[in-house]
């Protein structure tokens, strides 16, 4: 029993790390699962592999649940408020987004531009710029991925929960911002 317990921790570590964006929280996660096996009745199990499995998922599960619960705790007005609040977004919007747009090809740059920046809905892009629907949602997610793939290459980014992102740094000096 604890040779196969021992067997799956490593594989079970690599499992949570894929879905958790910090290692010190995949360490402890994976602590937490082994801690809840402990405690379980583990002999009633029949496929433990199955069963540590399980258990580490609802652990997950919890671990985002949490950190949404203190993510809305602290309020976006503590940092930023009315006026204020719209410069600092229009600022990361200039220094951080548009000059990557910019860097993408001219079919998904004008595309992502009045998608994502303007809040153009993909039919009106359509309509607007003559193509069809499907031709314009499909070029909005290979734009999406461009983007995405520009933002990884120059930068390191830190994401909570769905994604959001928490934090970012430059790792790529040669990145083309036009400021810091």
């Amino acid at each position: 029993m604890q040779n196969q317990i021992k067997d799956l921790y490593k594989p079970l570590f690599l499992f949570i790390k894929k879905r958790v964006n910090s290692f010190e929280d995949a360490e402890d996660l994976t602590q937490e699962v082994f801690l809840k096996l402990s405690k379980s009745n583990i002999d009633a199990v029949k496929n433990i592999k199955s069963w540590v499995y399980t258990i580490a998922k609802n652990t997950i599960t919890d671990y985002y649940r949490s950190n949404k619960r203190r993510t809305e705790e602290v309020s976006e007005s503590l940092f930023f408020e009315g006026e204020e609040k719209e410069n600092a977004v229009e600022e990361l919007s200039n220094c951080c987004i548009t000059p990557f747009i910019k860097q993408l090809p001219k079919e998904y740059h004008t595309i992502i531009q009045l998608s994502e920046i303007e809040g153009v809905s993909q039919k009106e892009i359509a309509a607007k710029l003559d193509m069809n629907y499907v031709t314009v949602r499909s070029k909005v997610q290979r734009g999406r991925k461009k983007l995405k793939d520009l933002f990884t290459e120059c930068c390191t980014i830190i994401q909570g929960g769905k994604g959001s992102i928490l934090e970012f740094e430059n790792k790529n000096t040669n990145c083309k911002r036009d400021c810091e």
